[in-house]
Formats: C-alpha cells, structure tokens, sequence
C-alpha cells in the first residue's frame, strides 16, 4: 500500500511539472504572438528553442520543481507536434470562485493529503494485530536435525539439485 501511494505522489508531481510547462508554453505563445505575425512560426519557434525563450528557467526560478525532474525538451517537440496548441487552455482560466484552481489542488494532495495517508498506513501497519493462539509446530521428520547447529541452506528454486 505504501509503494502505491508513493508511486500516486510520484504521478501527481509528474502531472504538476507537466501543467506548468505546457501553460508556460502558452503564456509565452500568447505573449509573443502579434497582430501580423504567423501563429504557427511563432510556435514553432518556441518549441524548438525553448531555452531563447526561457521556458524550463522560469519554471525553475518560480516553482519548488527541481531541474532533475524536468522532462527533455524533445519530449515537448513531440508532444506539441501531436497535439494543437489551440486544443489548451492556461491554467489560470480553470479557477473558479467556489472550486479553487486545480493545480492547488494538486499541490494540496501532493504536499499534505498523500503524505497524511501514508503516514495513517504506516501508522496501522506498525499496530499489532491482535493475538490468536499460534498453533504448535509440526513434529520433526525422522532423519532431520534439530537444535542451534543445524540450520538448512535455502534452496534455490532455479537450481536443479
């Protein structure tokens, strides 16, 4: 249970690192993008050279992410090249008044939500079932040893014997 709620908060950073770059991406097309100038040069331009444009430095600069968990910047010439840029939104249009913004959502739950849960599992893991009478062990084969000298090697499965 331990190992799925880290590899749920592992995702969720993923996720997160993922939302920043592509509304970064955006915020700078948006920026960039003049009345008589070409949509598609202007974005073209800056997925192929995301670093005149500043993209993964402001990331770094103005988030807790660290450069080891960005992602190469072919990724995302690949991934604009498959998906439009018309087709996104910036993420600051997905707060409302009553729900909030999802990406503090997301920090919330990767923050203090995944963590909680898996400091309460842990927590039960380390509490002791209650105790049933432990049935008595088998009596020894005939020809077996017994006592603190005669201790058998585990079998490898793999190995004919």
């Amino acid at each position: 249970m331990e190992n799925k709620i880290a590899f749920i908060r592992q995702h969720g950073i993923r996720v997160r690192i993922h939302a920043l770059l592509v509304d970064r991406y955006l915020q700078t097309y948006y920026d960039k993008l003049g009345w008589f100038s070409d949509p598609y040069e202007v974005f073209r331009d800056i997925v192929n050279d995301p670093d005149k444009h500043y993209i993964f430095k402001s990331i770094l600069a103005k988030t807790n992410v660290s450069k080891f968990d960005l992602p190469n910047k072919e990724a995302y010439q690949d991934f604009f090249g498959v998906n439009p840029v018309s087709s996104f939104k910036q993420l600051s249009s997905h707060c409302s008044w009553t729900g909030g913004c999802l990406l503090e959502k997301l920090e919330r739950a990767i923050s203090y939500d995944l963590p909680g849960l898996l400091s309460s599992v842990s927590k039960a893991a380390a509490t002791p079932a209650p105790a049933k009478a432990a049935p008595s062990p088998p009596p020894p084969l005939p020809g077996t040893c017994e006592g603190p000298g005669c201790e058998e090697k585990p079998k490898n499965r793999w190995r004919k014997q």
